[in-house]
């Protein structure tokens, strides 16, 4: 509130000219947004009330501290200054109150609590999402009692790496890194809401021990050949008879673009006269920016396959997917039909047709745009155009896919070479 809020209850002239209301004109005095705040409550008869407000770790406390020095007032009644010395003074016993209260709910939380609580916020926000996350801190951190049981307050790097120890050898340097991240935003939301009962040190400790893998920065790593692709497709047709999870894989082949990119189409965004998609840029950095669609030109054949998603309206979503729950301990019933929303509600499907296609196990859906990427390079198209189509930056493609640039860039010099015979 600034100035303004200060200017406009610091004097009992300035007091005289606001309006009467119920809720108290608010000023900030200590600790930022939050904190500590002394408020003015304007009577419409007679002298206004000082009012004290403590914000904390989402707790709040408020009281009436006395009258205001305005016209009129009653001996004893406090003016600004004093009302704001009368208000931190109110404010460092309550913090001290509050602090007390919090020691005497109980012990440091768990690495076992705070990932249950983890999993259930994820569910609140997006439980179909959740799946996967859940199935995963279950098996290989709520199962590990040596580490789920640590009370945050003694965990250190050393604790985490120790139980990044006993993962399973055969986990993907993928599979391995999305539990990382599971389990670094389960631990940093604790050590946030808990801070003022942990050690300072411990965002450090989260931060070594939850360190992500290197799965190589290299793209020829995750780039697929024709023959792979083939498979792919091949594969996500077949791990699910509905065609939705093909259609998904068969866009992500076909145009290089990001899942979120893909997940947005509108069957009208199928150009069938002209053989083209126009898919949606992506929404990072552009808030409020009206930006025109990539214009990306597939085959005949993929046009061909996305029939089935034609008899929807031209702004419906072109891809959908089927959302069940759970009827039984192992049965699921279909519930609606919906577009997809995060690369998480495909992982189960993708995980069956990577297996059945027999591609390398920590290959990830991503490696469609990298092959994309690469095959616009191989075919000689200038960087800018590559870099266009799949919406991105010429820095972000030379820098990750360097080696094919200078493969493609030696293949036309060889077509200038003098020739001396």
């Amino acid at each position: 509130m600034g100035k303004r809020a200060s200017s406009a209850i610091d004097t009992a002239a300035k007091r005289a000219r606001l309006e009467p209301r119920r809720n108290p004109y608010w000023q900030g005095i200590s600790g930022g947004r939050g904190g500590v705040s002394l408020g003015y409550r304007k009577a419409a008869r007679g002298p206004g009330t000082w009012v004290a407000k403590l914000v904390i770790d989402k707790q709040r406390a408020e009281e009436r501290l006395a009258p205001a020095d305005d016209a009129g007032a009653v001996a004893g009644a406090l003016p600004y200054p004093a009302a704001v010395s009368e208000t931190l003074a109110w404010a460092k016993k309550q913090f001290a109150k509050i602090e007390a209260e919090n020691s005497d709910r109980g012990a440091s939380p768990t690495v076992r609590g705070v990932v249950e609580a983890y999993v259930k916020a994820r569910k609140e926000r997006h439980e179909t999402a959740a799946r996967d996350a859940e199935s995963r801190l279950k098996k290989h951190v709520l199962a590990d009692a040596k580490f789920a049981d640590l009370p945050l307050a003694k965990l250190t790097a050393r604790d985490v790496l120790s139980w990044r120890g006993r993962l399973p050898e055969k986990l993907a340097p993928s599979t391995v890194n999305r539990l990382l991240n599971d389990v670094r935003a389960a631990l940093n939301g604790a050590a946030e809401l808990h801070r003022r009962e942990l050690p300072a040190s411990l965002p450090g400790e989260i931060k070594a021990g939850t360190k992500a893998l290197s799965v190589g920065d290299n793209a020829r790593k995750q780039v697929l050949s024709d023959t792979q692709i083939k498979a792919a497709l091949s594969a996500a047709a077949a791990v699910d008879d509905t065609g939705d999870f093909g259609r998904l894989i068969l866009l992500l082949a076909a145009t290089g673009a990001r899942f979120s990119q893909v997940a947005r189409l509108t069957v009208g965004d199928v150009q069938i006269a002209r053989s083209r998609i126009t898919v949606p840029v992506s929404r990072k950095g552009r808030a409020g920016k009206a930006v025109p669609k990539l214009a990306i030109p597939v085959g005949p054949d993929v046009i061909e396959h996305l029939r089935p998603a034609f008899d929807r309206g031209a702004e419906d979503p072109l891809l959908l997917h089927w959302v069940s729950r759970q009827i039984g301990p192992v049965e699921w019933e279909r519930v609606e039909r919906k577009p997809w929303k995060q690369a998480s509600e495909a992982l189960r499907l993708w995980d069956k047709a990577r297996a059945k296609a027999e591609l390398p196990a920590d290959t990830m859906m991503t490696a469609f745009r990298h092959s994309s990427i690469v095959r616009g390079l191989k075919a000689n198209l200038p960087v800018r155009l590559v870099a266009a189509l799949h919406d991105t930056s010429i820095q972000m493609i030379e820098k990750h896919y360097s080696a094919y640039i200078v493969d493609a860039s030696e293949e036309l010099a060889r077509r200038a070479i003098l020739s001396v015979a």
